[in-house]
């Protein structure tokens, strides 16, 4: 079984324009009882459990810099996330009939201990995604969606702020919260950063795909930014995060229609916090597209800028569900294109 597949809902006009009623009409009592089956189905595999935050120290600028790799919970969904690739607006059809949950996969944020600021890359998820209420305030359609495709192991333990304050890191000492794309366990975990700036794509945030604003904090207003053109290369433009402009966002499109991605350009090497371009770095080298994306061609141009880069350039890949994600960074092991 592959490692790598996660997607969250594609939006509730959407699902009620394609996917047929009767996939949506089970109770609380029966989504509880469904779910509970089938966790209680599911072991987790002995490396996931052993799965911790994990850190790393690069010299960037001449200065000793502290990456954390935290582990937000975990996910497991449908199968069909991965496999049997096929048209977008037919994807959520094929997702609700498959009866195939994947194993868990964890949900990554990432920390860096930056001299200009600490930076927090993704917020990741928090524990009331299991509450059978949690996602009612989507619509009915999407709510039931999202119940019967998912599942998480999350605690309150696993969120990214009880994590931040056991590694000693305030909440005042952020910089930054950059969002590589608005999908829930990426955006669940904002609830801790009340007051913290927080960047994303304009693109993205001006047009997201599968993003629940109902699901966000009411405050959540971010720092919209636009990309510089041949400003990096291969990508040909970025949007510099730090003054020292070792810290750049870059757009992978594919995932969503405007996904992006954060390069870190160290002294030893250059870093890629991929998001969900893809959910394992096999996929890429092995150009495997997962089974869902807004566009499999833009995956698939994202997929050859990465290599190309790599080629050119010592580069760690760090995709979001990835289970070696967080051993690559600590042993700083490379992208090696085929």
């Amino acid at each position: 079984m592959q490692r790598s597949d996660f997607i969250e809902p594609t939006g509730n006009a959407a699902l009620q324009s394609i996917v047929p009623i009767g996939h949506f009409t089970q109770t609380d009592q029966d989504y509880n009882s469904f779910a509970q089956s089938k966790i209680d189905s599911i072991v987790l595999p002995t490396a996931i459990n052993k799965v911790a935050t994990q850190t790393t120290t690069v010299k960037c600028n001449g200065k000793s810099v502290k990456i954390h790799a935290i582990q937000t919970g975990t996910v497991a969904v449908k199968k069909s996330h991965i496999t049997n690739r096929t048209a977008h607006f037919l994807t959520p059809i094929k997702i609700s009939l498959d009866r195939h949950f994947t194993e868990f996969m964890p949900i990554w944020v990432w920390v860096i201990e930056h001299p200009e600021g600490n930076i927090v890359i993704d917020t990741g998820e928090n524990a009331n995604v299991a509450n059978p209420g949690y996602f009612d305030p989507i619509g009915k359609l999407a709510a039931a969606y999202s119940k019967k495709n998912f599942k998480f192991k999350v605690s309150q333990e696993n969120e990214i702020g009880f994590q931040l304050r056991q590694l000693g890191i305030k909440k005042d000492s952020i910089k930054n919260v950059i969002l590589t794309h608005l999908h829930i366990d990426h955006t669940d975990g904002l609830k801790d950063f009340k007051n913290v700036e927080i960047i994303v794509s304009e693109k993205e945030y001006k047009n997201p795909s599968g993003h629940f604003p109902e699901l966000v904090p009411n405050w959540f207003k971010p720092k919209t930014v636009r990309f510089q053109t041949d400003f990096v290369e291969v990508f040909n433009e970025a949007f510099p995060l730090t003054k020292a402009e070792d810290l750049l966002l870059i757009p992978t499109q594919g995932h969503t229609k405007h996904h992006t991605s954060v390069l870190f350009k160290t002294d030893e090497c250059d870093i890629l916090f991929a998001g969900d371009v893809c959910y394992n770095q096999e996929q890429l080298i092995t150009n495997d597209l997962p089974g869902i994306n807004v566009s499999y061609k833009e995956t698939k141009n994202t997929y050859e800028k990465i290599k190309t880069y790599a080629k050119y350039n010592k580069l760690i890949f760090l995709p979001s569900h990835d289970i070696d994600s967080g051993q690559r960074l600590t042993n700083k092991t490379e992208l090696e294109v085929r």
